[in-house]
């Protein structure tokens, strides 16, 4: 039983707090995106070519995902990558830093 619930509460710190994750991002494919985080971090805007897409949190094995049927948004540690209708539109993203 206690196993089981270090595992749940464990699970839930799969990604970190939502203003870790808002902020600008930028690919090595040289696509560049923002996101804005929910405070639940149950969704997040996506803003991209001048477009806003709201993504809801989706189940993943590893790592965070949001996304609305179209896009997918993925995301472990400092490492994330953008999906349109399931291919890979932009890879090897990171957040810019803000100063």
């Amino acid at each position: 039983m206690l196993r089981a619930l270090v595992f749940v509460l464990l699970s839930g710190m799969a990604y970190a707090a939502p203003n870790e994750i808002t902020g600008p991002y930028q690919c090595k494919s040289g696509s560049s995106f923002y996101v804005t985080s929910s405070a639940d971090m149950t969704q997040v805007r996506l803003r991209m070519d001048g477009r806003i897409y709201d993504l809801d949190e989706q189940r993943t094995a590893s790592g965070a995902a949001w996304g609305d049927g179209q896009w997918l948004w993925w995301t472990k540690g400092s490492d994330s990558f953008l999906e349109r209708n399931t291919v890979v539109v932009a890879k090897d993203c990171l957040k810019k830093p803000v100063f």
